[in-house]
């Protein structure tokens, strides 16, 4: 299946977008046109068995690979892992950890040398909203904490 929207600009008709989609109706590929026709947005994706984006490719106008992410999720559909990809070449990797709730408790970045970059921690209520986002630099020290509050 496919979508494709074309715009009238007085005697001429132009292309301005394109979608492509699985068969569970995931969008799998974009194209946004500018007005002389050319690409100015390609992206595509894929999906595991369970709906989730394990793949999402951005490419330059050229059609080259711009930008890569590779995510991988648990038996629970969380989000454990995502690469990402920059002109070929791995320059981040975030590893994430969960509660026995579900609930993400920390997230690590990485370079692609392995060295930690940032890592964030994240803390949560008796009825399992967040309450607290700390984010630390390579060496530890604290660069941000946010505060969630919630009313009822």
């Amino acid at each position: 299946k496919s979508k494709s929207i074309s715009v009238n600009e007085g005697d001429k008709v132009r292309r301005a977008s394109f979608e492509r989609y699985d068969v569970a109706g995931n969008v799998v590929e974009e194209i946004d046109y500018n007005k002389e026709g050319e690409i100015k947005k390609h992206e595509t994706y894929k999906f595991n068995k369970n709906g989730d984006d394990i793949e999402h490719v951005i490419y330059n106008p050229d059609g080259s690979v711009k930008k890569k992410t590779l995510t991988k999720y648990n038996a629970d559909k969380n989000k454990t892992e995502e690469e990402e990809y920059v002109n070929g070449i791995l320059k981040q990797k975030i590893v994430y950890s969960y509660n026995k709730f579900g609930e993400r408790i920390d997230e690590v970045s990485y370079d692609a040398s392995g060295a930690v970059i940032e890592k964030s921690t994240y803390s949560y209520n008796n009825k399992g909203l967040r309450t607290e986002k700390k984010t630390f630099d390579s060496s530890g020290k604290i660069i941000s904490t946010k505060i969630f509050s919630y009313e009822f």
